[in-house]
């Protein structure tokens, strides 16, 4: 029923990418963040600080929305085996909601002032829902699909995933370093996010738009002319295999860690009494990585990806106590940090290649092709590991009794603030190292690939 349709090929394998090629999907992750790394990092505090919406509302709204996000992923992926087009099947959809989702996230941060208290809760959830459950979810998918797409050859899955991470961590490096420094150069208040948000659109929707037009699509998993890949049986053969239940999981997991990010803001404003010491922050964090991640595939290609991820996980936990001890001395704090970082190295360089390789096992044993399916309940995780970081960040703030712009915070919101940024990161990624532990896909992959080359599929 099935045929793996790879073009441009050498034995079965699709020909070694180049590296322009390489840079130019990479790019398109840059952009990305831009609208995304925006809103994780700054939605909370721009809600609170700016519109005066009560942090736990905030938390809900995200949640809320990040709900039916994760139903939305669910069928993208369906959406993006099904289509066929001379441009092909994830690149149109990267292309044509990079624009809309770039307007989308400047009027996020442009609630307007005249509204009542109800109307700009209701502007904010309808404004972020569409972002997250809509535009974002049809953007990111395809974007993350085209790992699949682009290649079957595993050192240029684990490649595309490093260089896709250096632009982003590039891109996450100058939002949470300037954007404070911006909003407050453009006049503060309203106007300064205002003038931010509308720069951030371009520098979203342009990368995203370049990635659309000029990367390729080469080992596309075809059907039978006339035959569609339908949602439930599509559903069924994903939701019986132990290793993408495993690989969703561990997406959620690599996302819910990020509450550190959500709560930097926080943490340099109240801890450290200085908002722009989050640029120092995220520096610490963000340089140490982008400089891994050149390293990465060969790391991954030297010791195996187990191997690698598993000895970075506990890097990553020697970090965070370092940084429980030193959690008010900035330096001390930093150097927490940059171990931390150096940690999640080969994870975060290895997270697309993994679903991708999931995919093709799903693809060997029964015939049905889920390239986009794979990474768009992927990113259903993802999405609703986020949602529930940014909510629990606003909730951990409302327990915590967090007063809004005060100039000292009471001992109780200090505290939720260093377990958002120190203690519930540790324990998520005790939960990866167990994760990938159960995992363990990796003796399986060389025989899938002979036989995937060999056109034995589908009866495994």
């Amino acid at each position: 029923m099935y045929s793996q349709t790879i073009q441009e090929t050498a034995n079965g394998k699709t020909q070694k990418l180049k590296m322009i090629e390489k840079l130019t999907f990479g790019f398109g992750d840059f952009g990305a963040n831009f609208s995304w790394t925006f809103i994780v990092s700054f939605i909370a505090i721009y809600l609170t600080d700016t519109v005066g919406i009560a942090a736990g509302i905030v938390g809900t709204i995200v949640l809320v929305a990040r709900v039916f996000d994760g139903f939305t992923d669910v069928f993208m992926g369906t959406i993006i085996d099904n289509t066929t087009t001379k441009m092909g099947k994830a690149k149109p959809w990267v292309f044509w909601t990079a624009p809309i989702l770039g307007v989308l996230m400047f009027m996020l941060f442009n609630v307007p002032g005249s509204m009542g208290q109800t109307g700009k809760i209701t502007y904010v959830f309808v404004i972020y829902l569409l972002i997250s459950a809509v535009f974002y979810t049809a953007n990111n998918v395809a974007y993350s699909s085209l790992t699949s797409f682009m290649t079957n050859d595993e050192k240029d899955r684990v490649s595309l995933g490093s260089i896709r991470f250096i632009f982003a961590n590039a891109a996450v490096l100058f939002i949470t370093t300037f954007t404070t420094i911006f909003v407050d150069a453009f006049g503060g208040g309203q106007q300064g996010w205002t003038y931010t948000a509308a720069i951030y659109a371009v520098l979203c929707a342009v990368p995203l738009m370049i990635t659309g037009r000029f990367v390729k699509e080469r080992n596309v998993a075809k059907k039978k002319k006339g035959r569609q890949t339908s949602f439930l049986p599509t559903m069924k053969v994903l939701f019986t295999n132990r290793y993408f239940i495993l690989t969703l999981v561990l997406y959620m997991l690599w996302y819910l860690r990020q509450t550190e990010t959500g709560i930097r803001i926080y943490y340099a404003s109240y801890i450290f009494d200085n908002p722009n010491v989050m640029g120092i922050l995220s520096m610490a964090g963000l340089i140490p990585l982008l400089a891994g991640l050149f390293f990465a595939p060969y790391i991954v290609g030297r010791f195996g990806m187990k191997k690698s991820v598993n000895t970075g996980l506990m890097i990553s936990v020697f970090g965070s106590i370092v940084m429980i001890f030193f959690s008010e001395n900035l330096v001390g704090i930093i150097f927490g940090i940059v171990i931390n970082a150096i940690g999640l190295v080969p994870l975060q360089a290895g997270l697309s290649a993994i679903v991708a390789d999931v995919g093709d096992i799903i693809y060997w044993k029964s015939g049905v092709p889920v390239q986009g399916a794979v990474f768009s309940l992927t990113s259903a995780g993802m999405k609703i590991g986020q949602g529930l970081t940014t909510a629990l960040v606003g909730w951990s703030l409302q327990l915590g009794s967090y007063i809004a712009n005060a100039a000292v915070q009471p001992g109780s919101a200090i505290f939720a603030i260093k377990s958002m940024f120190i203690y519930f990161p540790l324990i998520i990624v005790i939960l990866m190292i167990i994760t990938m532990n159960l995992l363990n896909h990796e003796k399986l992959m060389p025989k899938i690939r002979e036989e995937l080359q060999a056109g034995k599929i589908g009866n495994n």
